[in-house]
């Protein structure tokens, strides 16, 4: 009985190629859709999985409440874990990582990795990383201790067994006692080494005070403790540890922690690397779109066909059918049709890969799926079976003696579901074009904003040259200053602690006003040169920039500072010109007069609001520099860069000669909302083309139910234009219904994306008229070309048949 279900479906669909081909197409591109979306988020939400522990992880980050909003840092003080371990029970280890300098010395050559962290020996207990020489519980126990992972051995030592090698960092000899295999590419952290945190000297106020925030703290709770109830005990023990810190600091604080299985969804700063949740979640609701696309098309062509297959209908009930036996012969040519196009959909998808490997980042593969291809082959089920089941119920309802006395006419049956379903297609599509144009909208608006600073362009370009403190380097810079000025090609050269996109050190600062001290108030700090302003094309707005101190001044007493408007604000102060003259505190020890107001900086891209900053003129009484700028000309660049790199390689031997360009580096902080519009665009063609598809399959099957008509109007009279307009007219309020269906979903979901952005463009009404005209002007032309080929048809040869 099945087989000759099967076997029948198979000879109906073989005498109509032509709607057995559109439903298997649309159906195939909508399920070639769904398997590479699936794949990527399946693939975002497998970061970190492959901890053995990862359930009883969580990552704490300390919180700063301002205007009664906790600002979170995604850093917590030096403190934090040792307290942890001390006064919670429940958490059976808790470590500390933060950046350290990247460069190693080995066989006499310096290497630059990509990532170095220090760590506290409890990091593998923490986390799964295993070890493929040395013991994980001894490897970073003493000072002095660096773990490389295989690949950063091999290329430091070659074919050399690297346990027991030594390494030169900043100065110090480490020797390796571990090599650790090379991290998942599933991970929030990518590192090449992990040096022992005890390694560096603890200056007391780094890691002994509640208000330095540096460190990436990771707790591992007990076996019988669950995170979240960890996460609730987290404030009394703030309460009781750190109060008179937070009393004397005037600063309220609040903890928190993140379990690691929501950490790279849900974080969106840190240590490591993070994604977006909330993309993850459009990205999903575009491969509903499309699939239910690919499902309208077949439910409308199917139900569009019910006066084709009438008089079978009748026959077979004739005959003895049950309507029964026919819900079933129309559903296994439903499942037939499903079954052919995700076949066709997997390799679709197989050839597809490469180009959606390019495009999202990932080198994914179909295989990746594992278990989940249970879930897409039987959502492939599902779809044919629930897109074929209206079809089936109105088919087999037929009644036998209407049809074949030849009274049976489709009319108004079906009519009315076809057209809502036509309204979802045009809603479906016009939402998807606006929401693409409202994603790149916002890209172009993130990367032509005013930054406040000079990024480089056509005329100019800034080479970003780190040297993380390197004494060697800092106590040469002078020199190497004077030297790099003399550079055919290069207009300026600052050193700085921090430089935009390389982060920032932020603290507690207060400046004094008429009427007494200003509240505290958090800032990022710029610790410089005076040249710093000149070569990033600071903005001044009031007063003047640093200038160098005079011969014999105390650099460590004498300093100056330079606002941005943000600070300015945060102090009291109502004008730029106001605040020049007053005196600032900064850590609470740091004092110097305030010479200057320039232009924010957003430094850090426009997902997030612009930070108070204030520039200091002093870069070595401080904390040394971690950054050499050097401003050239675009001219003759690269010869530039070679007469750089000469003086380099003298001048500072111990760094190995790596640059980038800032206006790079700040475009990479936009890579994943790249990503995403264009992941957000081809899939909305996609569903778009599906769309096309099915108008495609209902304009040819209008057109041949009038055939008669049509003729008949002809020989009237009536023209070819008259002909298209009365075939096509009923699109355009089709259209209407959709854009109005298309409105609040793209008001809603387009706004909860963009409120990720402390900078961004409204949901206006362009994009949702842009896009239906571009609905609009492709349905009818799709429409109207089969209008246009039926009214040019010869009347003569349709009125014949009749």
């Amino acid at each position: 009985m099945l087989a000759n279900l099967f076997r029948v479906a198979f000879r109906s669909l073989r005498r109509n190629r032509g709607f057995a081909l559109l439903n298997v197409v649309g159906l195939a591109l909508g399920m070639a859709c769904v398997i590479l979306i699936a794949l990527y988020i399946q693939d975002e939400r497998g970061v970190d999985d492959f901890h053995e522990r990862g359930d009883r992880i969580a990552r704490l980050d300390m919180a700063y409440v301002t205007d009664g909003e906790p600002e979170v840092a995604g850093r917590t003080p030096g403190i934090l874990a040792p307290t942890l371990l001390a006064s919670m029970p429940e958490v059976d280890e808790a470590v500390r990582l933060t950046n350290a300098d990247r460069v190693v010395q080995a066989r006499g050559e310096a290497f630059q990795a990509e990532e170095i962290y220090l760590a506290d020996p409890g990091v593998f207990d923490v986390f799964t990383f295993p070890l493929r020489a040395g013991d994980p519980s001894t490897a970073l126990a003493q000072p002095g201790s660096i773990v490389l992972t295989e690949s950063f051995a091999a290329t430091l030592f070659g074919g050399t067994p690297a346990l027991g090698e030594s390494v030169e960092w900043k100065g110090e000899t480490l020797t390796v006692t571990g090599v650790m295999r090379d991290l998942p590419r599933q991970s929030h952290l990518q590192f090449d080494g992990l040096i022992s945190l005890s390694t560096v000297e603890d200056p007391g106020w780094y890691y002994g005070n509640w208000y330095t925030v540096a460190f990436a703290t990771y707790a591992l709770v007990q076996e019988t403790t669950d995170v979240e109830d960890f996460t609730s005990g987290l404030a009394a023990f703030l309460e009781s540890e750190a109060r008179a810190a937070m009393d004397a600091e005037g600063q309220e604080m609040v903890l928190e922690a993140t379990p690691l299985s929501d950490l790279y969804l849900t974080a969106d700063q840190g240590l490591g690397s993070f994604g977006n949740g909330t993309t993850l979640r459009i990205l999903a609701l575009v491969a509903l779109f499309v699939l239910l696309v690919a499902a309208v098309n077949f439910t409308n062509l199917a139900t569009a066909r019910s006066l084709d297959r009438a008089r079978e209908v009748g026959v077979r009930k004739t005959l003895g059918a049950g309507r029964q036996g026919l819900m079933g012969q129309f559903l296994a040519e439903t499942v037939v049709l499903s079954a052919i196009a995700t076949v066709l959909a997997i390799l679709l998808a197989q050839l597809a890969l490469p180009a959606f490997q390019e495009l999202s980042g990932k080198p994914l593969s179909l295989l990746d799926l594992g278990v989940g291809w249970i879930g897409i082959l039987g959502l492939a089920g599902l779809t044919g079976v629930l897109a074929g089941a209206y079809p089936a119920l109105v088919l087999s309802g037929f009644r036998p003696a209407e049809v074949l006395k030849g009274r049976f006419s489709s009319g108004q049956r079906g009519q009315a579901l076809r057209r809502g379903l036509v309204v979802v297609q045009f809603g479906i599509s016009v939402a998807l074009i606006a929401a693409t144009a409202i994603v790149f909208s916002q890209l172009r608006y993130m990367q032509s904003q005013d930054l406040g600073f000079d990024v480089g362009g056509e005329e100019t370009q800034l080479v970003m040259l780190p040297i993380m403190g390197d004494s060697s380097v800092v106590a040469r810079y002078p020199e190497i200053q004077s030297r790099l000025l003399a550079v055919p090609g290069v207009d300026g050269v600052t050193a700085s602690l921090s430089a935009p996109t390389f982060g920032t050190y932020s603290g507690g600062t207060v400046v004094d006003t008429p009427d007494g001290p200003s509240d505290e108030f958090s800032a990022s700090i710029v610790l410089a040169d005076t040249a710093y302003t000149d070569v990033y094309g600071l903005t001044l707005l009031a007063g003047r920039a640093p200038e160098s101190l005079p011969p014999g001044a105390d650099s460590s007493t004498v300093r100056e500072f330079v606002f941005s408007e943000s600070s300015v604000r945060e102090a009291g102060f109502t004008s730029p010109e106001s605040i020049l003259g007053s005196t600032a505190r900064f850590w609470g020890s740091i004092e110097g007069e305030i010479v200057g107001v320039v232009a924010d900086m957003h430094t850090d891209g426009l997902q997030d609001e612009v930070q108070p900053m204030l520039l200091m003129s002093d870069i070595r009484t401080v904390i040394p520099p971690n950054m050499v700028t050097v401003r050239t000309r675009t001219a003759d660049l690269s010869a530039t860069l070679a007469r750089i790199e000469t003086l380099w390689s003298e001048l500072a031997p111990s760094r190995p000669f790596t640059y980038s360009f800032l206006d790079e580096d700040f475009a990479e902080q936009y890579v994943a909302e790249l990503r995403f519009g264009r992941l957000f665009g081809v899939f909305s063609g996609l569903a778009i083309a599906i769309a096309c598809l099915g108008l495609f399959g209902l304009a040819a099957h209008a057109a041949a139910q009038r055939t008669t008509e049509i003729g008949v109007r002809r020989v009237l009279g009536a023209t070819v234009a008259q002909v298209v307009v009365l075939l096509s007219r009923n699109v355009v309020m089709l259209v209407g219904a959709g854009v109005a269906l298309a409105i609040p979903v793209v008001v809603f979901g387009m706004s909860r994306w963009l409120d990720t952005f402390a900078y961004r463009v409204e949901v206006g009404w362009v994009p949702l008229v842009a896009a239906a005209v571009v609905v609009l002007l492709v349905a009818l032309v799709t429409v109207g070309g089969h209008a246009a080929r039926a009214a040019l048809a010869d009347p003569v040869r349709a009125l014949r048949s009749e």
